[in-house]
Formats: C-alpha cells, structure tokens, sequence
C-alpha cells in the first residue's frame, strides 16, 4: 500500500526538503510515524501538522550525529537519538527494555528492523509508518483499519504494561477522536496501576482530555478504567453520572474551554475544588473555577446578575441552549450588562459597611428587575 506524491505533499512543510535530500544519500528507509500518520489517516490529511516524527534506519549514532548537527538540528534526547529541526523531530530507530521502576526505567538501544522497533509503540492506531521517499506504508500491527474503526488496541501486552501512562494516552485518545477500547487491551488497561506517576505526568495527559472535542466520553472512559475516582476522590452515583454525561454531550456545541470538564464535574459532585486542583497540580489558569458562578438551575435574575461581572457568552455555565435562548432574549448574552450604582445616596447610613453593601446590593437588584421588566415589556409590545 502506498500514499500517492499529491498526499505526501501533506507533510512537505518547512524543513522537509532540507531533511529529504540529506537523509536520501544515506538511506532509503526513513518513516514518518507517531501522531501525525495517526492525525492523516483519522482526518484525511493535515496541511500542517507540527511536531512531525521522523524514524531513521541504516545509519550509525555517530554518523547520524554528524548528519544532525550539519543542518543545524539539535538533540533533544541524545541518549534516546532524538534530534529537533523545526517542526519535526528525527531520531533512530530504537527498541526500549524496561529495567526498573519509572518512565525513565528503561534501557534504549538502536534497532534496525522495523517491526521490532513499532513493537515498543503503545497502540496501533499510533503504529503506522509512511516512508517519506516512496509514500509506503508499513502497518504491521493494523493500525489503518482501527483508526478508520476508531477502536484503541495495544501494540504489544509485554511492552504495553511497562508504561502506566499509557492508561491514561489510551483516555485522552478516546476523548480526542471518539475511539472504543478493544476488550482485551481494556482488561489491560483496567489492571494497571497509576502509583507510579508523578502529578505532572497525570496533569498533561488529563489536560489533553480536557482540551478534547468529545468529553462525555472522555468521562466515561475515566469511569470504566476506574480513573475518575482516582482524581475525584469519590464514587459517582448514577443520578449524578447521567446528568453529568448529558450537560457535557449537550454543552459539545456550546462550550470550548478546558476548564468546562472540572468546572462540571467538581460542582455537581459537591467537590472541595482548590483540594482538587492542587492534587492535579493545575496552573493558576484552573483558579477560575473557584469563583466562576455555578447554578444548577438558573433564572433570569441570576443571569442578569452573573452578566454584571462577566460576559455570558465566557461564562463556563452558559452550557445548554436553553440558557444561551434566556440569555439573548435578555440581551445580555454578548455584551456585560453594566449598572452604575451610586455610593453618594448611601453615606446617610453611615460608616457601617455591612449596612452600605447591603443597600448597594438591594439597589442591583432593583436595576436588575428593572431591566428584566423593561425586555418583558418590549416583547409584550411586539
């Protein structure tokens, strides 16, 4: 099987003549492999994907080195014979035996066989090899035809199990592209633990969950693989299962923020949130959360009110279309709505703060029925 010249010209971006003409007077087996064949097959083409991958073969380390260094690439991964240049990263083919405890347990050697070398990938679909002279592909775990079925399969249990992280790829990979787990690799996945990940390493995988286009499935994958409780703390009930996964399918649409998924999950959970944050050890971006409004039902009082201090259409909870409808027929959905409140009219009452606060709030609140009525009223003498 091949990919003809026109779908090649995919990953001809900047940098690649310059790697194509070096690399072709030193071998004729140099692959593009990882995420960005996955991302061409799953998407018929990237015009330009970044972080390309590059395998090489038939070359020494030191030649290789050489090669490298001629360009202007640097490494980025010497003992693992990693080297970047521009957008892509070219390194030699390699096998890993794991040889300890950790993600860095792992003893890398050179590997000039293609098979034995895709064998240490975690999942077919991430398995697939394109050669970037000839356009053939090399699928000898049937990468292809899971990506074009979206199911997740292991490459290889042996190799599969010495790498925890994985459990969590496979979870952001299902809500990033709406893939299936295949039964066996599930059973795997299910039985592996997390104890030996750090926090980082859990945060950047489940902030590309975050980040994905099909989160409800992205949570219930986390239920299924037993993660959710891991990170939460807690065991879901099936009331609250159900109306999470609906707000986060319906909201697909509506909502485009990281922060949704949490945002969701850790307020109908009833969750302590900075306890939650900090287990994940989120940036400080993720503090948003803490303050930003929540209702489980909302009126057109509290969203005339959550429109004074931030715009409605920013507002993590404007997540259904019925609460987009209320908002627009307020005519607060793309603008603030802004009230000027006098301090002056209050200094009669004296110093007393409490007593200030509470007039200036009785006094939104009359601004804000006042425009509520006022829309009532114009729709009224339509």
């Amino acid at each position: 099987m091949q990919v003809s010249k026109i779908e090649l010209k995919t990953f001809q971006i900047s940098g690649f003549k310059t790697l194509f003409n070096v690399l072709k007077n030193y071998t004729k087996r140099a692959y593009f492999v990882g995420g960005s064949v996955r991302d061409f097959f799953l998407f018929g083409g990237m015009s330009k994907p970044k972080d390309i991958d590059i395998e090489v073969y038939d070359i020494n380390p030191e030649i290789f080195e050489k090669i490298m260094l001629g360009i202007g690439a640097k490494g980025v991964g010497k003992s693992f014979f990693v080297y970047k240049f521009e957008n892509f990263d070219i390194a030699l083919a390699r096998s890993e035996n794991k040889i300890g405890v950790g993600h860095k347990a792992f003893e890398v050697e050179v590997c000039n066989d293609e098979r034995m070398a895709v064998k240490r990938r975690d999942f077919s679909i991430n398995a697939v090899m394109i050669n970037i002279f000839t356009g053939e592909i090399c699928d000898f775990y049937g990468g292809v035809a899971d990506i074009r079925a979206r199911v997740l399969r292991m490459v290889c249990e042996k190799t599969f199990v010495e790498d925890s992280l994985r459990v969590l790829r496979g979870a952001q990979f299902c809500a990033r592209f709406n893939l299936k787990i295949e039964q066996n690799t599930l059973k795997i996945m299910q039985k592996i633990k997390l104890d030996d990940l750090s926090k980082d390493r859990i945060r950047d995988e489940l902030v590309k969950l975050f980040r994905a286009k099909f989160l409800a499935h992205g949570f219930k994958i986390l239920q299924i693989l037993g993660i959710d409780e891991k990170i939460f703390g807690v065991k879901i009930s099936d009331k609250q299962n159900k109306k999470i996964t609906g707000i986060l399918k319906n909201s697909a649409k509506i909502v485009q923020n990281e922060m949704f998924f949490l945002y969701v999950i850790l307020n109908f959970l009833h969750l302590d949130k900075l306890k939650i944050l900090r287990s994940l050890n989120l940036n400080s971006v993720y503090k948003r959360i803490l303050n930003e409004p929540f209702y489980e039902r909302v009126s057109s009082f509290a969203l005339c009110e959550i429109s004074s201090k931030i715009p409605l259409k920013s507002w993590l909870g404007m997540y259904s279309a019925h609460r987009v409808k209320m908002a627009k027929s307020l005519r607060i959905y793309d603008n603030r709505l802004h009230f000027k409140v006098s301090g002056a009219k209050f200094v009669k009452i004296g110093l007393n703060g409490i007593k200030i606060a509470t007039a200036i709030k009785n006094e939104r609140s009359k601004k804000i029925r006042k425009h509520i009525n006022k829309i009532k009223n114009l729709k009224n003498s339509l």
